[in-house]
């Protein structure tokens, strides 16, 4: 069963998201110190222009959300999050494994106590 990082590698969404966020990100850093009053009229020019491009733009997103992803899946503490987590889950699996064990034979043993205690009972009536 694919996980979810799997599913996410799927989706072009994902990368048009991750895509249009470092855009975003790298926008934001060539914008000057001093802004225009006309930002709104500015903004409103640009998405004019981006929603002709679409499809276009998408493509270009989901590439560069492509490059981003890879970058931070190759990175140190990506890595050791992923390690941290599989191990976390490997103990998850364990912990419920032993648990399960636990109340079978907590079971069995509730079952003979049973037993013996209707045992004693009518040896007692005797």
């Amino acid at each position: 069963m694919p996980n979810i990082t799997e599913k996410l590698r799927e989706s072009k969404a994902f990368y048009v998201a991750a895509g249009a966020g470092d855009l975003a990100v790298e926008k934001i850093r060539e914008m000057p110190k001093k802004i225009d009053k006309d930002l709104g009229g500015a903004a409103l020019s640009y998405v004019t222009q981006v929603g002709g491009r679409a499809a276009e733009v998408m493509d270009e997103l989901a590439e560069r959300g492509k490059k981003i992803v890879g970058r931070v899946e190759r990175q140190k503490s990506t890595q050791q999050l992923e390690q941290t987590a599989r191990t976390t889950a490997r103990k998850a699996r364990s912990t419920t494994g032993a648990a399960k064990d636990t109340a079978a034979s907590a079971r069995d043993t509730a079952k003979t106590a049973g037993k013996a205690a209707t045992d004693a009972s009518k040896k007692v009536g005797n």
